[in-house]
């Protein structure tokens, strides 16, 4: 068996599926104007710059206006998810983002719907964008309550890139006591940053191309956060000329906890045994070392030990028919 064959059946664990940026093709061309032929629908669907990048998540926006269409949309991705062999994922939801006629209540219990229809563990990350006003802010605080641990396993909390979470060191605060984990994203220097919210996270987006100091890299290791690394996102957004500069394999010898996403499937034209092929072909990974990340992965995620220690056992599993 080829080293290919073997990462495409090896199971695999994603931390960040955007639901918008992740619908699937087929499901895009089946929504839209029929009257289109395939290849008028396969040229609009071919994305190669940043101007198709955004074209598509609005594709998808306007194309999702209904449940009918969200339900639908929801069921292919996961048919996807099982075809490439996913035993766990965590789907990103900006609920802002969906028509406004649409109760976001509604929207979280179509696609959980489907989710248990799929009888694939996928949990949702519920985006909160700070530059909303107060209502939405409420709204979305509210559904992240009623929902934490009953569908939504964590909250994304993102701001521009020019801001920084000073402001809202409240809001954090609350979350921590009220022990709501959260997933930020660094695109800036942390030296400009709040870097308590960072310490506290659950999870941090690793988007920018410093390489981690010292002290950070220990206080990661001692609050056992992992860094997540989209490849294909990073190179897409310019974040680095060429992948073999990238330090991601340095951190993981040093035994930081790391994990490998897509974020927009479909958007970026890129799935995970993409992004196993890219880091295999650049960095000297094998299978073990993806056997451990992953590993890694799932003691981190939350769920029940019950669910956590099934999905424990299915991936060794499967992994080791492989090894």
């Amino acid at each position: 068996m080829t080293l290919f064959e073997q990462l495409k059946l090896f199971p695999k664990v994603d931390l960040h599926i955007d639901f918008l940026g992740s619908i699937t093709k087929d499901t895009i061309k089946e929504l839209m104007d029929s009257s289109m032929s395939n290849l008028e629908l396969d040229d609009i669907l071919e994305f190669d710059s940043l101007k198709d990048y955004d074209k598509s998540r609005s594709m998808a926006i306007k194309l999702l206006d209904n449940l009918a269409n969200i339900k639908l949309a929801t069921k292919n991705l996961l048919e996807k998810l099982k075809n490439d062999n996913l035993i766990y994922a965590e789907l990103f939801l900006n609920l802002d983002l969906f028509n406004p006629k649409l109760k976001k209540k509604d929207i979280i219990e179509s696609i959980k719907e489907e989710i248990n229809k799929s009888n694939l563990k996928i949990n949702l990350v519920l985006e909160i964008d700070l530059n909303i006003d107060s209502d939405k802010m409420y709204d979305n605080l509210s559904l992240l309550y009623e929902y934490y641990n009953k569908g939504i396993s964590l909250v994304h909390i993102k701001k521009s890139k020019q801001d920084n979470f000073y402001s809202y060191q409240a809001l954090f605060d609350k979350l921590i006591k009220d022990k709501i984990d959260y997933v930020v994203i660094l695109d800036t220097r942390l030296d400009n940053q709040n870097k308590e919210v960072y310490y506290n996270s659950k999870r941090i987006i690793y988007n920018i191309m410093d390489r981690p100091d010292d002290n950070f890299k220990n206080i990661i290791k001692d609050n056992e956060i992992i860094l997540e690394f989209p490849i294909t996102y990073q190179n897409y957004f310019n974040l680095y000329e060429e992948l073999a500069n990238h330090f991601v394999y340095d951190l993981f010898k040093e035994n930081i906890k790391i994990c490998f996403t897509t974020i927009d499937m479909t958007s970026l034209d890129t799935d995970l045994l993409n992004e196993y092929c890219k880091l295999f072909n650049v960095f000297p990974f094998n299978l073990h070392d993806l056997v451990n990340i992953n590993l890694s992965i799932l003691n981190k995620i939350n769920t029940t030990d019950e669910i956590k220690n099934n999905l424990i056992v299915e991936f060794k599993e499967k992994a080791n028919e492989l090894l």
